[in-house]
């Protein structure tokens, strides 16, 4: 189904129209009539969570407390039922948990629980949608364990993400699209709490979770603005933990430590402007933060090199349109040649003829030169 707000009311009308049809049927007489009213249910909140606002979020709750009352009432011995049953308790948490209060999140909590409980109850090997529902609520669940951001929250979120991974078992391997993409998302999400929760100390795990999330897609049949947003979230993982590594390294970086951010920059971009056709309003962000990004690392360990990047990249830019990105990419350019030329003239031995010296002259000729492209 689409985003748009009128796909949107039209699947709304349409699972209320199923909920009424169904309602007239003898379901406390039928299992099978019942099961479908329960997944009709389901349906509708469903719908109801991809409008805007709190109000269609509490209506969803409603929605799924309605599907759960009804599947509850459903044999326990069919995985059908139970599989719909941990659906309805999923979608209940993904609607409390866009309450910001401390009461939504405490019930998304419990809910979650219920949800993973359930699946977990399901014949994991008889049917990759179990795998996947279950995956999926264990992702969900450290998603909003990240977001409440306490120490705790972190490491709760990543046990999480741990878990779906688990759950998933073998399944990517096998080239399962959604497996891949939820394989891809639960280690780019375990990446980002690992960073949240100790930047340096945890870097080296989060750039091989990054490492591992781009393995589960690149190579793979996974296109579409979503696939793009995800390579670009590990690439943003990968990028801070590279960075932090280096800088815990001590002052004199190597060569191939700085060729690895600098590749993650403008992998970046490259994967910001190439899929932005479509989906600009969500890779547009990513293209300003690899930007800046790889900016501050040229400006910071390759100055010479600096006003090079910037050139190639904002003339790239310039045949994708997008004014408001441009001017944001221009301060940051200008910003970059700034801080790298007041860092060229600190503290530094000037001795002529050296090799040294003339590579800074030339860099900061260059600098120079360049600045007033970047007005």
């Amino acid at each position: 189904m689409s985003d748009a707000p009128g796909n949107r009311d039209d699947a709304v009308r349409c699972h209320r129209r199923a909920i009424e049809l169904l309602g007239a049927l003898p379901v406390e007489d039928n299992d099978a009539y019942l099961a479908d009213l329960g997944a009709a249910w389901v349906n509708l909140g469903c719908a109801l969570q991809a409008g805007d606002g709190r109000a269609g979020l509490a209506e969803a709750v409603g929605a799924f407390d309605r599907a759960i009352g009804l599947l509850e009432r459903l044999p326990a011995g069919s995985f059908r039922f139970a599989h719909n049953l941990a659906a309805a308790w999923m979608g209940r948490a993904d609607s409390l948990a866009g309450d910001a209060t401390e009461t939504g999140r405490a019930g998304a909590l419990r809910a979650y629980d219920r949800a993973i409980e359930m699946a977990r109850g399901l014949p994991l090997d008889e049917k990759a949608s179990f795998r996947i529902l279950l995956a999926s609520c264990l992702i969900n669940r450290g998603n909003l364990r990240q977001r409440m951001g306490a120490p705790e929250d972190l490491r709760e979120a990543v046990l999480s993400h741990d878990g779906a991974l688990a759950a998933l078992g073998t399944l990517p391997q096998t080239g399962h699209r959604l497996a891949c993409h939820h394989a891809a998302t639960a280690w780019t999400n375990r990446g980002e709490a690992l960073l949240r929760a100790a930047p340096r100390g945890n870097a080296g795990l989060a750039v091989d979770s990054a490492r591992r999330a781009l393995a589960q897609i690149e190579g793979r049949d996974l296109a579409g603005p979503a696939a793009a947003e995800l390579r670009l979230r590990a690439l943003c993982v990968m990028a801070r933990g590279l960075e932090s590594l280096l800088k815990a390294g001590g002052p004199a970086p190597g060569a191939d430590s700085v060729a690895a951010l600098t590749d993650a920059a403008e992998r970046g971009i490259a994967i910001a402007i190439g899929c932005r056709d479509g989906a600009a309003g969500r890779l547009d962000p990513y293209m300003v933060w690899f930007f800046a990004f790889g900016s501050r690392i040229y400006g910071r360990y390759q100055p010479q090199f600096l006003s090079e990047f910037l050139e190639e990249v904002l003339r790239r830019w310039d045949s994708r349109g997008g004014p408001a990105v441009e001017a944001e990419l221009r301060a940051v350019a200008r910003k970059a040649v700034a801080g790298s030329l007041e860092g060229l003239s600190c503290n530094r031995l000037m001795i002529g003829g050296t090799r040294q010296t003339e590579l800074l002259l030339r860099t900061v000729h260059e600098l120079r030169a360049a600045a007033p492209n970047f007005q």
